[in-house]
């Protein structure tokens, strides 16, 4: 008896968080994965970059090992989906905006800017940045509360130098990001 509970419960919970059309709604095209697609073929096909395609959907790992056949891509017009510059600072043990564990140097963490923090309703999220033809997963821990223009956003060294091993050099990246919910 419990064992179809427990798979009636099971099925009925990957039915309800299963629906890939529900979180790309606000995409004005997307891409349907078939057999045979690789991050590469979709972007070539699509007129996207690696950037772009891996910025608009964060689930997408920077291997490209986890596309899913029947998997819905957002490939354009997502509100999830920001063009800025990447800052970066070292929180040095410190509390984060987030609350929660110390933050380090060499942790992947990002804070965004004042016009995204939504009263802090995206700490705990991950969020994909791209930049410079590489992509770093983040989470989000802290506030940037003098970042750079609308969709800049703080990294701490360990997630910026996954975008450029020379950042100290230049100090700043432009970068798609996204989160996984709308602000």
């Amino acid at each position: 008896m419990f064992p179809k509970i427990s798979f009636a419960l099971l099925v009925t919970a990957l039915a309800i968080s299963a629906s890939p059309l529900e979180a790309r709604q606000s995409c004005s095209q997307t891409h349907t994965v078939v057999s045979g697609d690789t991050c590469s073929s979709i972007e070539s096909a699509q007129g996207i970059s690696d950037a772009q395609l891996h910025a608009m959907n964060p689930s997408i790992n920077t291997g490209c090992t986890n596309l899913q056949i029947g998997e819905v891509l957002c490939l354009s017009g997502g509100p999830y989906v920001h063009n800025g510059i990447a800052t970066y600072y070292f929180p040095n043990g410190a509390i984060g905006t987030c609350g929660g564990l110390p933050l380090n140097n060499n942790d992947l963490i990002v804070a965004p800017g004042a016009e995204h923090w939504n009263g802090g309703s995206h700490c705990g999220e991950i969020m994909t940045i791209s930049g410079n033809g590489h992509s770093v997963r983040v989470v989000v821990r802290d506030l940037c509360r003098r970042c750079q223009g609308a969709n800049g956003i703080d990294l701490t060294p360990g997630g910026i130098s996954q975008l450029d091993p020379n950042y100290m050099v230049v100090g700043v990246i432009n970068v798609l990001w996204g989160l996984p919910t709308l602000p």
